[in-house]
């Protein structure tokens, strides 16, 4: 499995090959498209080798160019416990000085959790993506049958308080996979 981090700004984002292109996990902050096609290239990845994006939750360094890269006709792959949170994320950016585009969710890919395997499998990748809630209630973590999981912000379990319970129980679930390499949204 080729997974290339192209993020910038003390963010991860991560690029992997999929049938026909990249799968992309997780974007950048509203307005950074041309410092994220620059990193895309210097990684040796083209915007147009992306064909789908996953967003690990609603916040602005990981979906803030949703509609930007949608509208450069990648496909944007929106899962069911999510969709709440789209209009939240909108309404954060109301008054503040950010080139945010707002995001349309009608021509998103609507998935449920429980058909991510599916659908992935259609893309060429085994695994699939569950619903781990700790660091926002719409965080969900893409887990590759081959060991890899990207979880986005979740915390890691030595980070967390005793009774954060959620995020506790969003590791737990984690865990019953063969886990063998963690790809955070932060850090290492």
């Amino acid at each position: 499995m080729n997974i290339i981090n192209v993020g910038y700004q003390s963010t991860n984002y991560y690029a992997m090959d999929i049938q026909g292109g990249k799968l992309l996990v997780d974007c950048g902050w509203p307005g950074t498209l041309p410092q994220f096609s620059a990193e895309l290239k210097r990684k040796g990845i083209q915007i147009q080798d992306i064909k789908y994006f996953l967003v690990t939750h609603f916040h602005p360094d990981h979906a803030g160019m949703t509609q930007e890269l949608k509208d450069l006709g990648i496909k944007h792959i929106l899962l069911d416990v999510q969709n709440g949170f789209v209009a939240q994320m909108t309404e954060f950016f109301k008054g503040k000085n950010y080139p945010y585009v707002p995001i349309s969710t009608n021509d998103s890919i609507s998935l449920q959790v429980g058909e991510s395997r599916k659908f992935l499998a259609g893309i060429g990748l085994q695994g699939e993506i569950i619903h781990t809630p700790g660091h926002s209630d719409d965080s969900v973590s893409l887990i590759l049958d081959e060991g890899y999981v990207f979880t986005g912000d979740l915390h890691p379990v030595f980070m967390l308080s005793e009774d954060d319970v959620v995020s506790r129980a969003s590791w737990d679930t984690i865990h019953k996979h063969k886990i063998k390499t963690i790809f955070p949204g932060h850090g290492k």
